[in-house]
């Protein structure tokens, strides 16, 4: 073979090998990097969109703010910043005497720290009581323990029993109050 042909065929032998560390090592490189800039602007704008869809959500909220400022002051109100075990006693004994349901046994235990978030400090305090009275007064004397008198209480348990027409109603609830307000 002849010098100008091996040197031809040598010159196109490199030249390809070139090409293909060329392509593995420079083009493919920046083909993949290509693609994976793709994937994350797909990805960016689909959390655009999810972000915008929750700055909608809490511009609608933020149209009631008044609305749930004023709710929150009257939950807070529910919370007073001690026991006060002798007024929650008043309260109770109030909604037996309001609905036509005597209130009885009434023992108080001792407060445990209820975990929320945020600066207060929310306590529990339990107390188990019974009430007697005709079985049509006995709901509303939960609306008005659950509903209407001002401290914020949590029935946990409820047991019924009903003789000569008269209902027995043994409550565990839970009045709450905070401290930090």
């Amino acid at each position: 073979m002849r010098p100008e042909r091996l040197w031809m065929l040598g010159g196109v032998f490199t030249a390809a090998i070139l090409l293909v560390v060329g392509y593995y090592f420079v083009i493919r490189p920046r083909y993949q990097e290509a693609d994976d800039l793709r994937t994350q602007a797909n990805d960016t704008t689909i959390e655009v969109a999810k972000l915008r869809a929750r700055i909608a959500d809490l511009d609608k909220d933020n149209q009631n703010l008044q609305q749930y400022t004023a709710q929150l002051d009257k939950d807070l109100d529910a919370l007073p910043e001690s026991d006060s075990v002798a007024a929650l006693l008043r309260e109770v004994q109030n909604a037996g005497d309001l609905t036509g349901v005597a209130v009885s046994g009434v023992s108080v235990g001792g407060a445990t720290d209820v975990d929320v978030a945020g600066p207060l400090k929310v306590y529990a305090l339990p107390i188990s009581l019974t009430a007697a009275g005709p079985a049509a007064k006995i709901d509303p004397f939960l609306d008005q323990l659950q509903k209407v008198q001002p401290r914020a209480l949590l029935i946990g348990a409820a047991n019924l029993a009903t003789t000569e027409g008269r209902t027995s109603l043994t409550l565990t609830i839970q009045a709450f109050y905070a401290t930090g307000k």
